[in-house]
């Protein structure tokens, strides 16, 4: 009797060794414990793996397609990147998916990069993404490849982020300067308005003293992410310190829009928290100053908020807004 003949190709070893390559790859990127992620030339996200997936909320399928940009992070991210790069390298960079390869370009293997990526369902993942070039055997540019560095012993710790506050994922008081340069010389080029709120939860120490230290946490990253809802993505939050944050509105029409926001954020500050079984009841009070009306640049716009926020007591909540100086 005739053996029946396989109707596929024999494999050869080396195409055997790279299809184990291949699958060795495979299971090496989907077990990892860090965020993976591979991105066409564009931003355009391709892949992830389960431990982003699971990291972020997000199903594969979700992000396939979606942009890097304003898709896991903000647009802000990307200005505050293109202007640190520009001075670094002596050249302008502008802020879109060229932020991502403008080192790697230059001749670096890999670029090591400090962000912030928004959960599905809103709240803020500090991380740093290892960036290298995907090249094909031809060695042309083909794709990107993002790995978040993960600790190899134990005991050792993720590197924090300088610009960003790893309790709450905002950014510090460090990018102020940068993004309201920006934001000015834009203001003055369309006459548009930039406001700066200063904003403080009322008996902050307090709460902490009372209920403890990780309650507080848990308080600062609830307002956190409210900040985060309430403000648009051009706007900017920002993390002082203990119970103190600070906004800056960009692109408003006047200052009742100003005084609008900061009304709304208030409010939206102001309403109680649950942690665990316990419902803190929060209070916040802000002080509200712009441009032009106080200033062209970013101190005197925050010594006129602070001097707002002053006028309301410490024990109060409510929105206070700096008096217009005379002409």
């Amino acid at each position: 009797m005739n053996t029946p003949q396989s109707s596929h190709a024999p494999v050869d070893a080396t195409t055997r060794t790279w299809i184990d390559l291949a699958e060795a790859r495979r299971l090496l990127v989907d077990t990892y414990p860090g965020i993976v992620l591979g991105l066409d030339l564009d931003g355009r996200i391709l892949w992830l793996n389960p431990a982003a997936s699971q990291r972020l909320g997000y199903d594969r399928e979700e992000l396939t397609g979606r942009p890097f940009i304003d898709g896991l992070v903000a647009r802000e991210e990307i200005e505050l990147q293109a202007a640190h790069l520009s001075r670094e390298l002596g050249e302008p960079v502008a802020a879109d998916a060229g932020v991502l390869t403008a080192r790697l370009r230059r001749g670096d293997p890999s670029d090591e990069q400090g962000w912030v990526l928004r959960h599905k369902e809103g709240a803020l993942h500090p991380a740093r993404l290892s960036w290298t070039l995907l090249r094909d055997h031809a060695g042309h540019a083909t794709g990107l490849l993002a790995v978040e560095p993960w600790p190899r012993a134990e005991g050792d710790v993720q590197p924090q982020l300088v610009h960003h506050d790893n309790l709450t994922g905002l950014p510090t008081r460090a990018v102020l300067p940068d993004r309201a340069e920006m934001a000015l010389q834009r203001a003055a080029r369309q006459k548009s308005v930039v406001a700066m709120l200063l904003i403080e939860l009322t008996g902050f120490d307090a709460l902490c003293e009372e209920h403890g230290h990780s309650v507080g946490d848990d308080v600062l990253r609830a307002t956190a992410g409210r900040l985060y809802f309430e403000l648009r993505k051009t706007d900017t939050a920002v993390r002082l310190e203990r119970g103190q944050f600070a906004a800056m509105l960009v692109d408003l029409h006047d200052a009742h829009d100003a005084e609008r926001v900061a009304q709304k954020t208030a409010t939206a500050l102001s309403a109680p928290v649950n942690v665990g079984v316990a419902r803190i009841p929060l209070a916040a009070r802000i002080g509200v100053s712009w441009y032009p009306a106080h200033g062209d640049q970013l101190l005197p716009l925050v010594e006129a908020a602070e001097k707002a926020l002053a006028t309301v007591p410490a024990s109060d909540t409510g929105v206070a807004c700096a008096p217009v100086p005379a002409p």
